[in-house]
């Protein structure tokens, strides 16, 4: 970031205080990020077979959303977002186009951790989410984007300008107002939940969008999502639903009861959701996302390396840790998380809180654990990006 971390929370402090919760507003909020390191990131996303991902969207002035952008996407040709837009002025003979990537950091690192550190500083002085937050990244040239859906959207959304201009119409609920909002490159644009918007990408436009969920109503597709994914690992769900006569039988007393397999499945769902392991896996789902800031999926882990006693690493991330039942816990960083147990792994978790680059013998020594047990666990958070090697040795 341009701004150390301090400046970045002052800063975010005076917009909570100024803005959060009220009307939709333009600032002045560089974050740091130019169109050339995003682009990389969408142009990956593009690449086959991803181009025909629902979260890639490619539309044009003159035609709307195209289901097969094909050659419009961006190619090996493409090394660079400028070049990129001079090929599609010539391909496009000069009209508008809009292309957007949904949930593409992943794919990047660096740019991932960049974002988690650029809102982190937002949730530090407003609340963490507890639901998945969504990214998008767009490129644009004199296009409008498509009109939000739904006439109540449950969500907010802050959107910064990478380069270029924009401009942004919204309609809050229940006020019959409109506002229009300017942005260029540097400017951050903020509407609360419960406004419909219209983008327009002016010249040579870049941005980076942030949708949270903002109303207790999102968290049941979360949820719902969830126990049906644990609903299809349960042997009782397993199979096709019987058929049924119709009219369908009637009890003595004359009445008609739902039929079996859907009754069935409503008392599977309900088993599921009261189960304490659910309540479990939530709890321990949600300790990944605080450590992402909200941010998935996140970046998958990085390959192992071979680790000995003489190494020395440092800790390269927070490292959560929530209780997880008598002498057992859950730590979680970049948006993963590592089952532990017993007082040595959290020995040197406090021994890596220090900052201090340490060798591995000594964490040894100083957690009391075997080789045997702690290179595993430090091979664990080494994958998980939690600690880095010293010295260049092996780090990513």
């Amino acid at each position: 970031m341009n701004a150390t971390e301090p400046d970045l929370s002052a800063r975010w402090k005076r917009f909570a205080e100024a803005h959060w919760g009220r009307e939709p507003a333009a600032v002045p909020f560089a974050p740091g990020l130019g169109p050339e390191q995003v682009y990389g990131v969408v142009a990956a996303s593009c690449a086959p077979p991803a181009e025909d991902a629902p979260g890639i969207r490619f539309a044009t002035a003159t035609q709307g959303r195209l289901r097969d952008a094909g050659p419009l996407l961006p190619g090996g040709d493409d090394p660079d977002p400028d070049m990129y837009r001079d090929r599609l002025a010539r391909q496009l003979g000069g009209s508008g186009w809009l292309l957007s990537a949904r949930q593409p950091l992943w794919r990047d690192f660096e740019l991932w951790a960049r974002v988690r550190e650029l809102v982190s500083g937002l949730w530090q002085a407003v609340g963490w989410p507890t639901l998945p937050v969504s990214a998008e990244l767009a490129l644009g040239e004199r296009c409008a984007g498509r009109d939000a859906p739904a006439p109540r959207p449950g969500s907010f959304a802050l959107t910064w300008v990478l380069g270029g201009t924009m401009t942004v119409r919204l309609w809050p609920e229940h006020t019959g107002t409109e506002y229009q909002l300017a942005a260029a490159a540097g400017d951050l644009l903020y509407w609360p939940a419960g406004c419909r918007h219209l983008d327009h990408y002016l010249e040579r436009c870049t941005t980076l969008r942030i949708v949270v969920p903002a109303r207790r109503a999102a968290a049941l597709t979360h949820v719902r999502g969830f126990v049906a994914d644990r609903m299809q690992d349960n042997p009782a769900y397993a199979g096709t639903p019987d058929t049924l006569p119709f009219p369908p039988p009637a009890g003595p007393d004359g009445e008609i009861g739902a039929a079996g397999p859907v009754a069935g499945t409503g008392r599977l769902f309900a088993r599921i959701a009261a189960d304490q392991g659910t309540a479990r896996e939530l709890r321990v789902s949600w300790a990944a996302r605080r450590s992402a800031a909200g941010l998935e999926p996140a970046p998958p882990p990085r390959p192992a390396v071979p680790l000995e006693p003489g190494l020395r690493v440092r800790a390269s991330a927070e490292l959560l840790r929530i209780p997880d039942g008598p002498g057992r816990a859950v730590w979680a960083a970049n948006g993963h998380t590592l089952e532990v147990e017993g007082a040595g792994p959290e020995r040197v978790r406090k021994q890596l809180r220090s900052g201090v680059a340490l060798t591995i013998g000594e964490l040894g020594r100083g957690s009391r654990m075997s080789a045997g047990a702690l290179i595993p666990l430090l091979s664990d958070l080494h994958r998980l990006r939690a600690i880095e090697l010293v010295d260049g040795n092996g780090a990513a």
